[in-house]
Parts: structure tokens; C-alpha cells; sequence
């Protein structure tokens, strides 16, 4: 890499949580899975506030923490989600959070990657930076997973939905942390996972309980659970190797390894076992209280691991999104100092019957 890319800040935007316990009692969620993915809570973000708006408050935050290195102006703006944002059609929320921001010249651009799509956009940013197209980049995301339209509990194997927004600041001037590679990767024979066999439709808007495990479970159906996870496996595997060559690493260099956030048995067979890591080097202590936050796991974690000072200058942090497609993002980050940010954004609240 000739221009050398930091990360700046990173905020999160994280409702009240609401209890698993009290979703199975109420027969909204399967007592197996429950028992299963050991998910004790999910955020529920409240009624009075959209989609755009939760991006526009965690974007806020990351401005704000950056403003030394940035001074609150931006080149680039992505934002990146995988559920409805406040419009059916004809409208882009990313400029929407620009112009909530008060950011002037920059270029802002929706980004749909699934559940990868925050890692996504920091490779794409890196690029344009890198490649001299302006100095520092945004990069949001928000998902609110309600009915009608989805059951965050039994809407996908595996995987409980969890709301918030998330921001991250880059910078080619400076931060708390080096990007010193990155790779992404699509296997799209995986493609049909998301898709089914349910034919195309040409009308648009927000589907009635729509479920991610009716058209898994067709795919499944033919081709096997096996073949699903040895193609995943794959692919995580062919993007580490890339990053870990260029970086000259093994992957026991790495303090801490981020992860989406999914249930146990998904993180086990996913990820934990084909990167033969116990949990506790990766946050997923933390993330199984917030549960799936769309494209923005990677970004939460990260701020997280500053928030609470669970890292040290000298520290090597991996980041690995995944997202249906099937697409994989690893990042080779290093801290170099650990900023003082006074607000927890990662901290929320627990129903009563919670404790972390």
C-alpha cells in the first residue's frame, strides 16, 4: 500500500434489549433454538425513531471522535444495510444521512452487501483512498428488523437480528489503528442460499414475514448442509490466506479476531472451528447480548474493543465479515494507540431477567 489507510473512530447506536426468555414463553421462538444459539437478549430499537436516523447518530459519533484528524469533513460517505430503510423506492438513505451530518463535498452512495456490506465498504473506501480520491471516508450502517415485514427471531437458521447503526471513520492523515491489508472474495455458487426457489417478482415493497429460512432450506434440501459449509469454509479461507501473505502473519499474531454475530451453533461450525479459536479471542461474549446488527457486527466490535480497552498499542486485531452471495472481507488491522472516548456506545440495556 503506497497511501497508508487508518482507522479514525468508530461509534455504534444500540437500543434497549428485549429477552429471549420472554420471546420463548410467548411462543414467539423456539425453546431448541433458543438452547441452541444462546442468545439471551436482541436491541429493539423504539417506534419513534427511523432507520436513516439511527445511521445519522452513530455517523454523528464517529465525526465527533474523529474530529481532530478529519475536523468533521468527509470525501466519501457508504452506507451499508441489508433491510428496509424508511423508503420502498426511488430514494438513497445515504445522502439522507449526509446532509443530516452537514457534509459538504462528498460523495455519499448506498451500499448492499448483506451482512458483509460494512466490511465491504471499507475495502471499496480503502481503495479510492489509496488510490489518491480524497483523504478520509465514512462509513455507516442501521438495520431495524420489525414486523410486518421480519421476525428477528425465527427469521434465519441460526442468526437472531438484533437493531442498531454503527460508524467508522478512515483516514489517510491518521488514527488509532492501521489497515495494513485487505481482501474480498464472492463464491457465488453459494448465491441461491438467499434466493431459493421462489421465482423473481417485478413489484417491490415491504414482504409480510419474510424469512430467510424458506429458501436456505430448499437450497439445503438439494445440495447438502456439508457442501454449504465446505464451500463458506473455502472461501474464508482463500481471502485469510491473502491477507496473511501480504502481511507476512500467522493467524496466532492476532490478539483478537472479530466475527459477525450469530448463535453458538452457527459461530461454531462457521467460524470457531475452521479457525480452530476458542471464543474468548473473539468478542463474541459481547456480541451474543446484541445479536446480528445487519452489515454492522465488524464495526461495533471494533469500537467495542476501544471502548472498553480490551486492546493495546502493538496489538494485531483480524476482522472477517461474511455475507449471503457469498461474499467474505478479511482485514489485517494494528493498533497503534488506544484514543480516550469517554461514551460506551456499545453499552445498552438488559431486560431484567438478563445479566452479562
Amino acid at each position: 500500500m503506497n497511501i497508508p489507510v487508518y482507522i479514525a473512530s468508530a461509534a455504534a447506536w444500540i437500543p434497549s434489549a428485549e429477552s429471549a426468555a420472554e420471546a420463548v414463553a410467548a411462543g414467539q421462538y423456539p425453546a431448541d433454538d433458543n438452547a441452541t444459539n444462546k442468545i439471551p437478549c436482541l436491541p429493539v430499537a423504539p417506534d419513534d425513531i427511523s432507520v436513516p436516523d439511527m445511521g445519522a447518530i452513530a455517523g454523528r459519533k464517529a465525526l465527533e471522535r474523529a474530529e481532530e484528524i478529519v475536523g468533521g469533513q468527509v470525501d466519501l460517505i457508504l452506507h451499508a444495510s441489508i433491510y428496509h430503510q424508511g423508503r420502498d423506492h426511488h430514494w438513497n438513505s445515504a445522502p439522507y444521512i449526509q446532509r443530516e451530518l452537514g457534509v459538504t463535498d462528498a460523495f455519499s452512495l448506498n451500499l448492499e452487501g448483506m451482512s458483509n456490506g460494512g466490511m465491504a465498504a471499507i475495502d471499496l473506501a480503502m481503495a479510492r483512498l489509496e488510490a489518491g480520491r480524497g483523504t478520509s471516508a465514512l462509513i455507516t450502517t442501521a438495520d431495524r428488523f420489525c414486523p410486518p415485514g421480519f421476525d428477528r427471531w425465527r427469521g434465519s437458521y441460526g442468526i437472531l437480528f438484533g437493531d442498531g447503526a454503527t460508524a467508522m471513520v478512515l483516514s489517510t492523515t491518521g488514527g488509532f489503528a492501521r489497515i495494513h491489508a485487505i481482501a474480498s472474495i464472492t463464491d457465488s455458487s453459494l448465491e441461491p442460499l438467499h434466493r431459493g426457489t421462489t421465482p423473481f417478482t417485478n413489484a417491490y415493497g415491504v414482504v409480510e414475514n419474510e424469512n430467510l429460512r424458506t429458501p436456505k432450506k430448499s437450497y439445503l434440501e438439494e445440495v447438502g448442509t456439508e457442501s454449504v459449509l465446505r464451500r463458506a469454509e473455502e472461501a474464508l479461507m482463500s481471502v485469510l490466506a491473502t491477507v496473511l501473505s501480504r502481511t507476512g502473519n500467522k493467524l496466532d499474531d492476532f490478539a483478537r479476531i472479530l466475527l459477525p454475530n450469530m448463535g453458538h451453533g452457527l459461530m461454531e461450525a462457521q467460524f470457531f472451528k475452521p479457525l480452530n479459536i476458542p471464543a474468548e479471542r473473539t468478542l463474541w461474549n459481547w456480541g451474543r447480548y446484541a445479536g446480528h446488527l445487519g452489515a454492522g457486527d465488524l464495526t461495533a466490535a471494533v469500537a467495542r474493543l476501544v471502548e472498553k480497552k480490551e486492546v493495546s498499542p502493538g496489538d494485531r486485531v483480524l476482522l472477517i465479515g461474511t455475507g449471503g452471495g457469498y461474499s467474505v472481507t478479511v482485514a489485517a488491522v494494528e493498533i497503534e494507540s488506544v484514543p480516550e472516548w469517554p461514551e460506551t456506545t456499545t453499552d445498552f440495556t438488559l431486560p431484567a431477567d438478563v445479566t452479562a
